[in-house]
């Protein structure tokens, strides 16, 4: 009689075993529909993420463009018309943008491309659970004039008396001109990224010597084949990062101290600016010169005979010697500054001083120094006295043009 209780017992005890082994397989295997279908999720998001990179990233190569900028990140996105379509995501909803980001150059009138992409990820197994997609979403912002190119650069400042004097020829003993440059040279510098891309500078009239590089300048200078032009070789000292500047370099501290005096010559110092990229800059990388000057190039080294066109077409020669560097792959900016200042010979290139004969063929500062750079978009003119920040701010960005990068989509 107890024996036939306890197999009852058993029997029972068999059963609810089986039952709860049930439940807890389903479960289990619930759980592990869940799982895939969450992995294949989150594979769908990289991948939609992923699309929503490539978009947005090509479509700012196209900027300042907006129209081809959004017809690009199109052709990369997963659009109907995109190269990159995603199988097995179901129906994917694409939003192509442009916007301007007012903490980087280059808004004119756009410079970043923000692609936003959705889809219904079709679930397999959860629908036993009555899951049957998930919703995801992914957002991406690029820039344009923001990627960051290597590059070896070389400053060519003027230094002459005429940055020392007013818009009608008259001294001004507080240099506005020269203090002026000075300011938009180290607001460009924090526009720069020290790690990637390295600047030196040259100044004309050249220095007697490095160590005497902040002393007044004169045109005996131009005469010795030692006086330094280079006063700073290339170095990536100047910021300790983008936007803040080291004011202990050579680069900056040079800046800061150089005054003005003497007559104009520019070809050697383009020249003394290549033989320095030539010597310190690294392959693969560009080479850039930005060549600045208020005026007319009137004087030549005496070490050339008096015939020689350093000497008797200085303007000329300033532009012979631009020509053999760009032949050299060297890039070159050139910025025309007050040229029709009111004193007579701002803009007419003259031989053996500001008073001396024209220069035959007769050519004036502007031509000279817009031949200079590499092409006409690389030559700029500020015709007043005023901001020189948003001309470097210009060339700044030209550096990055077609440079696409992502960027944080909460950028202002």
């Amino acid at each position: 009689m107890q024996l036939h209780t306890r197999l009852r017992r058993r029997s029972g005890e068999d059963g609810q075993t089986i039952v709860l082994a049930v439940i807890a397989m389903v479960a289990l295997l619930a759980l592990a529909a869940l799982a895939i279908d969450v992995g294949y999720v989150y594979y769908a998001h990289r991948s939609l993420q992923a699309s929503a990179d490539a978009a947005a990233l090509a479509g700012a190569q196209k900027l300042p463009d907006a129209g081809e900028a959004k017809a690009t990140a199109q052709e990369f996105g997963t659009s109907p018309v995109g190269k990159n379509q995603l199988k097995n995501i179901g129906s994917v909803s694409e939003t192509i943008t442009t916007k301007c980001l007012t903490s980087l150059p280059g808004c004119d009138p756009a410079n970043a491309v923000v692609a936003e992409e959705s889809a219904e990820v079709p679930t397999f197994f959860s629908r036993v659970l009555g899951i049957t997609s998930f919703a995801i979403k992914a957002r991406a912002t690029a820039c344009s004039y923001c990627g960051v190119k290597p590059l070896d650069l070389m400053l060519v400042v003027d230094r002459t008396g005429s940055m020392c004097q007013d818009h009608y020829g008259k001294s001004d003993p507080a240099c506005t001109d020269l203090n002026n440059e000075k300011t938009a040279l180290k607001e460009f510098l924090t526009l720069l990224e020290p790690a990637r891309q390295r600047v030196g500078l040259a100044i004309f009239p050249p220095a007697a010597s490095v160590a005497n590089r902040c002393s007044t300048p004169t045109d005996t200078n131009y005469n010795s084949t030692s006086s330094p032009y280079v006063v700073v070789p290339l170095s990536n000292d100047y910021a300790t990062k983008t936007g803040e500047l080291n004011s202990s370099s050579q680069l900056v501290s040079t800046i800061d101290c150089i005054k003005a005096a003497g007559n104009t010559s520019y070809a050697t110092a383009i020249e003394k600016a290549q033989a320095e990229l030539n010597l310190h800059g690294r392959t693969g990388v560009d080479h850039v010169i930005i060549f600045f000057s208020d005026g007319a190039a009137n004087i030549g080294p005496t070490y050339y005979a008096t015939s020689s066109p350093y000497r008797k077409q200085p303007c000329h020669q300033g532009v012979s010697s631009a020509g053999g560097v760009k032949s050299n792959g060297t890039i070159i900016y050139s910025i025309g500054y007050d040229l029709n200042a009111v004193d007579g010979g701002a803009n007419t290139c003259r031989y053996n001083g500001a008073s001396g004969p024209l220069e035959t063929p007769s050519i004036t500062a502007y031509s000279a120094i817009q031949q200079i750079a590499t092409s006409s978009d690389q030559f700029y003119v500020e015709p007043s006295s005023g901001d020189l920040s948003k001309v470097y701010l210009a060339i700044a960005a030209d550096f990055s043009r077609g440079a696409s990068g992502l960027i944080g989509n909460d950028t202002p």
